[in-house]
């Protein structure tokens, strides 16, 4: 059974996205990509908020913006 709100860390979300931190740092100031700081080393979003994200980017026709980045 898949865990519906597993953690993606900031180093995952790089991979999945083929992009730098500097960029997921853009996305969370400029986009609200929604992660969550634990420490200064310690960040991750939820699967389900990613997913909700996405959606919304996509809704609002930024994703293909975002991704160009």
């Amino acid at each position: 059974m898949k865990e519906e709100n597993r953690r993606i860390t900031k180093q995952e979300l790089q991979k999945i996205y083929n992009v730098d931190r500097t960029t997921i740092e853009v996305w969370v100031k400029n986009y609200d990509l929604p992660m969550i700081v634990i420490s200064s080393h310690s960040k991750y979003i939820r699967e389900n908020d990613l997913i909700n994200w996405e959606n919304s980017m996509i809704m609002n026709n930024k994703l293909l913006d975002i991704l160009e980045v």
